[in-house]
């Protein structure tokens, strides 16, 4: 019997078995494909996270463009300039009246429904005053003592005015002075101008209000009323 047939001849360890066990194929493999599973993983969470901030920012976006929409629009300034509400009242009475006025048969008729247009204005205003109104220019010039008149219209065929020469304003006193406070914001405006005033209404003879027309027809249908003013000033 040759030696390799030897029942005595002693197991040698073949190289696979002396490795250590962590360099084994059967533990190395398993272990490999663990490591590889568990960087998968974390890869996706990573990726999830990032997302996420994205998705936020865009919805905070979005509100941010919402409120910039919902920002209300500036009103327009009308043709006469912006009414305050005793202005835009005053107004509407004419307006209402003017109807009623025209398809008058009679003097008498006429008369009447221009006293009650008047009471119906003056309780509008307080001490028949007009108090920051608006219109535009129509007219402004001076009389031959160098005082100043002028003629706004507050609304189409309503102005209101001062007389326009000496005789007229006798008693009146509202042509204006070379020394009023405005004067000279006067002289640089003209026809066209938009204006933000002041004035007293004058009280007539059988009215609360003093008109500017020759006849009751045009008082009634185109009224210019007789004011004293304190202020104008362009805009």
């Amino acid at each position: 019997m040759t030696n390799s047939d030897s029942p005595d001849k002693k197991f040698e360890l073949t190289p696979e078995s002396k490795r250590p066990w962590y360099k084994k194929k059967k533990i190395v493999i398993p272990l490999a494909i663990f490591v590889i599973a568990i960087g998968a993983s974390t890869s996706e969470e990573t990726s999830v996270e990032t997302v996420t901030p994205t998705t936020n920012s865009s919805v905070s976006e979005e509100a941010t463009e919402t409120v910039v929409e919902s920002e209300p629009e500036t009103s327009p300034v009308g043709e006469f300039g912006n009414y305050p509400p005793e202005q835009q009242r005053f107004l509407e009475i004419v307006e209402a009246a003017k109807s009623e006025i025209d398809n008058a048969e009679t003097d008498l008729q006429e008369s009447v429904a221009l006293r009650n247009r008047d009471k119906a204005l003056c309780a509008e205003l307080s001490a028949n005053k007009a108090i920051n109104w608006t219109g535009i220019i129509k007219n402004v010039g001076a009389n031959g003592e160098g005082k100043a008149y002028v003629d706004i219209e507050i609304a189409d065929r309503i102005r209101v005015q001062t007389w326009n020469n000496a005789l007229s304003d006798i008693g009146d006193n509202t042509l204006i002075p070379t020394s009023s406070k405005f004067f000279n914001d006067l002289v640089a405006m003209a026809e066209g101008d938009l204006v933000t005033f002041s004035a007293t209404f004058l009280r007539g003879s059988n009215s609360c209000l003093k008109k500017g027309n020759l006849t009751d027809v045009f008082y009634g249908i185109s009224p210019e009323f007789i004011v004293r003013f304190t202020d104008i000033k362009k805009g």
